[in-house]
């Protein structure tokens, strides 16, 4: 690794030393030439100037401008005091926190990855999560595969595994047989629940991770084992489950868990390290039979992580199994349930296609509009805006404003008053009160519309009186 020295020091600095090491020394140190010109005759140590020195960096920087705490960074990171370079580094970090830092500066702190002092690089390393620029998980991995301390090494990892990038793959499985297992076999997992990989890399990663095993007894190299096994490997692991140590059971299915290979788990859904296991690999795998699985088990889990999982899997399927998925929920004969998952995920149908998000809404509004939630039902229809083309829906929208008493948007709908007389029929069997406010509507809005059928329809061409005692709904024909 290489070093860049500069004979240049800031000012400042020079003047603090100057003045701490200057002409107020005492007088058992001081001796005359023949000029007459006092002399130091004491030595001082080089080691007490350097920490004077850095201690007065740290003393007077931050009262420096930001502007000028700029001009002068490039120049202090590249000093030829490994400590002033670190002092660099927190200074950067301080403005970067503030927003203040400099692509330039940030650049140059990753370039000290590569300094010749383990203390710089892991200094600059510790930074990494808060640095955010372009190609930086390709530069991390390039100084990651040659890094010689482990701990340096600790913590460029560290970045990986919450900023997965294919890029860290193979200089992190480099680190599997070595003192710092644990975190990267725990990094490769994170890695690969991030990426598609071939089957010809698991094949070829699986033999580095079994010749850690026999140095190393880590568990989590179990769970890194059974994400890269083949199906038969993992019918064989399976087989351990009942039979191992805690944190080895653990690491198996935790390793099922991420692939979605459920199966196993499910024999062991009441074992407690289990049992939050089995929800993750069901929710990983997905599909109908995932599905149908969870709806068996709907009260042994919390409702709200139940309900997420549920979601999950709903979300990623495609229309036709989304529909065969809401046939079972409406067999379980759970209505508030289906109402609940069905409005959920019509909320997080944003990229479906807009026929998938009609037929989602096909299945909601009537279930909502039932259970009394018309002004729920036409807020997710009313979402569609003038996207909605289908006559069906159309209808239906048509009704829910009805049921929600917002005549206006039943209006932008319906704007001719047939469907209305239709509604007011329909209506005036099943909910007379209802009936009546309708009626009034249609008189408001479409009297000089109505034909005479229509009038007589609504027994609007009949004098009608009220008998004195009766609500307005009795209405009578003399």
């Amino acid at each position: 690794m290489q070093e860049n020295y500069f004979n240049t020091r800031p000012l400042l600095a020079f003047s603090i030393v100057l003045i701490s090491f200057g002409c107020e020394s005492a007088p058992q140190q001081r001796s005359t030439t023949n000029q007459g010109t006092p002399v130091a005759i004491a030595e001082v140590d080089p080691q007490t100037i350097q920490t004077r020195l850095i201690d007065s960096y740290k003393e007077l920087w931050p009262l420096i401008s930001i502007d000028q705490q700029h001009k002068k960074l490039p120049i202090l990171l590249t000093d030829a005091l490994p400590e002033l370079r670190i002092f660099g580094i927190e200074r950067v970090a301080v403005l970067n926190r503030d927003g203040e830092a400099t692509e330039d500066e940030l650049r140059i702190v990753v370039s000290m990855l590569d300094d010749m002092h383990p203390s710089i690089r892991l200094s600059a390393a510790k930074l990494l999560p808060e640095i955010n620029l372009p190609n930086l998980s390709e530069q991390v991995a390039v100084y990651l595969a040659q890094e010689t301390d482990d701990q340096v090494a600790t913590y460029e990892i560290l970045y990986f595994k919450d900023s997965p990038h294919s890029s860290a793959i193979d200089p992190v499985l480099a680190r599997l047989d070595s003192p710092i297992v644990k975190i990267s076999t725990e990094t490769l997992i994170s890695l690969l629940k991030h990426e598609p990989y071939s089957k010809e890399q698991f094949a070829s990663w699986i033999q580095v991770v079994r010749d850690a095993k026999q140095n190393y007894a880590e568990p989590s190299l179990l769970t890194l084992e059974v994400i890269l096994s083949e199906e038969r490997d993992r019918t064989q692991l399976a087989k351990e489950l009942r039979y191992k140590t805690e944190k080895t059971k653990f690491a198996i299915a935790n390793g099922f868990a991420i692939v979605g290979y459920w199966e196993p788990l499910l024999d062991l859904q009441d074992d407690p390290t289990i049992k939050p296991l089995l929800i993750e690999a069901l929710q990983n795998k997905g599909g109908l039979s995932a599905f149908k699985t969870l709806l068996t088990l709907r009260q042994k889990f919390d409702m709200l992580k139940w309900e997420s999982t549920a979601l999950h899997i709903l979300k990623s399927l495609d229309t036709t199994s989304f529909l065969l998925a809401n046939d079972m929920i409406s067999n379980i004969r759970e209505t508030d349930l289906r109402v609940s998952l069905l409005l959920k995920a019509w909320k997080q149908s944003e990229n479906r296609s807009l026929n998938t998000r009609i037929v989602i809404a096909k299945r909601t509004v009537p279930l909502l509009n039932k259970n009394g939630r018309a002004v729920d039902a036409l807020l997710l229809l009313e979402a569609y805006g003038d996207s909605i083309i289908d006559e069906e829906l159309l209808s239906l929208q048509f009704q829910t404003a009805i049921l929600a008493s917002s005549w206006d948007s039943a209006a932008e709908v319906r704007a001719e008053p047939q469907p209305w007389i239709t509604e007011w029929t329909t209506m005036k069997e099943n909910d007379p009160a209802s009936a009546v406010v309708i009626r009034q509507q249609i008189v408001q809005r479409f009297e000089n519309q109505l034909t005479d059928k229509q009038k007589d329809t609504l027994e609007l061409s009949l004098p009608s009186v009220v008998i004195e005692g009766t609500t307005s709904e009795e209405e009578i024909n003399p």
